[in-house]
């Protein structure tokens, strides 16, 4: 079995480890108390437990001076798979906590499956993060066409130079496996290669030696990228709220307010936000008005609110105290329709009680700005006069929080 350790810091750039350590203690994203974290993945020969093994593990963990390592096992072949599986179980701290990417399903079980059959005397610990639960929100925000971990990873400032994927490499295994057994066999041997093998140009001793650093790299590249996904909760902060100042930097089709946030935006990650039908019963013709977030030339997160030109209704709070005009589809004080024939007014149910606002609206959560329009009685999210948004800077900021909550309001 073969065994590395580096320091993280050549995996990664040094100063991701600051946002780790930020990451870490923030118990809304990894609760996991006083517990030592260890972000690990595994390489497997295929997906069954029952018929494949297990034959490198990667993970990333403090040394004793606390400083975070890179380690990894590798079985030289399927033989070892007992030695790999105890030796990163010895290695893990007492009290600690997994954190992975869709380990849960497929990482952990897989582990704890080979240990049984192998009646290995190893307790797995029960405490673990998995990334993929929380990010794969990112999925459906900025339309992303899957939410794998290499799909994030470039949005979270990581590049991969490994191109391929686990289920690839089985494959890679096997040759590794067999010419690693076959440079064995000639060392015993004592059996030169040829120089010129059309078969095998390179020595069974190099071959071995390249498909091993193919599988390592891809191990490394997963644990590098995963720790990076970190960066991508800056996300999740700046639409709970997390804004700082804001900026009214656009005002015309749409209100582009730029928020002065120190928190890092990811480049060239465009997160939208229909504006929601439970919330606002938009006309037919406003379906495609979209709330964005993205990053503006210097990087800074810019909130996109479309600006609704389709009139709305001013609701009276006392219907009762009103008549509705058929004809003209709004309604008056009964002190004025005491004055007209019947039979061109009627006493207003509710719903006809209201007044019409034909001009340019911004929609908002809660009554920020006011006076406030709806489109039906029932909506939740109220409409404003745009113009009122430039003519008042201080309610600028809490304006933005509003619609931003939009982004993670829970689907019912």
């Amino acid at each position: 079995m073969r065994y590395v350790e580096l320091p993280l810091t050549e995996l990664v750039d040094e100063d991701l480890l600051p946002v780790m350590e930020a990451w870490l203690s923030n118990d809304a994203y990894c609760p996991i108390g006083s517990a030592e974290p260890v972000w690990f993945d595994i390489e497997t020969t295929g997906l069954s437990s029952s018929s494949a093994c297990t034959y490198m593990i990667g993970a990333v963990m403090r040394n004793e001076a606390r400083e975070w390592t890179f380690r990894q096992w590798f079985a030289e072949g399927p033989g070892e798979e007992e030695v790999l599986l105890r030796s990163y179980a010895e290695a893990l701290p007492e009290n600690c906590a997994l954190l992975h990417y869709n380990g849960t399903t497929f990482d952990i079980p897989f582990l704890r499956d080979r240990s049984r059959y192998l009646e290995l005397d190893i307790t797995w610990p029960t405490l673990s993060i998995d990334l993929y639960g929380q990010l794969r929100r990112l999925k459906s925000l900025a339309l992303l066409p899957s939410c794998r971990q290499r799909d994030l990873e470039p949005y979270a400032g990581y590049t991969r130079v490994d191109p391929y994927d686990g289920g690839t490499l089985i494959r890679y295994y096997g040759d590794y496996v067999k010419y690693n057994k076959l440079f064995h066999i000639q060392e015993s041997m004592r059996i030169p290669m040829p120089p010129h093998d059309t078969d095998l140009p390179y020595s069974a001793e190099e071959c071995a030696a390249n498909i091993y650093e193919t599988l390592a790299r891809h191990n490394r590249e997963d644990l590098a990228g995963l720790v990076s996904l970190v960066r991508l909760y800056d996300v999740f902060d700046i639409l709970n709220g997390d804004i700082g100042d804001t900026d009214l930097t656009g005002f015309g089709v749409s209100a582009v307010i730029t928020l002065m946030t120190e928190r890092r935006w990811p480049k060239d990650l465009l997160v939208a936000c229909p504006l929601p039908k439970k919330c606002l019963t938009l006309p037919e013709r406003c379906f495609d008005c979209i709330v964005t977030v993205s990053p503006d030339e210097d990087g800074r997160p810019t909130l996109c609110v479309p600006i609704l030109t389709e009139p709305a209704k001013h609701f009276y709070d006392n219907y009762h105290d009103y008549f509705y005009l058929p004809l003209e589809g709004r309604a008056i004080h009964r002190s004025i329709a005491t004055h007209m024939d019947r039979k061109y007014c009627r006493p207003a149910k509710r719903g006809e009680a209201f007044d019409w606002f034909r001009g340019e609206l911004l929609p908002q959560v809660g009554e920020v700005f006011s006076p406030c329009f709806l489109y039906d009685p029932k909506d939740a999210c109220l409409l404003f006069p745009a113009k009122e948004l430039p003519k008042h800077p201080e309610k600028q900021t809490e304006y933005a929080k509003g619609i931003l909550s939009l982004f993670l309001r829970k689907k019912k």
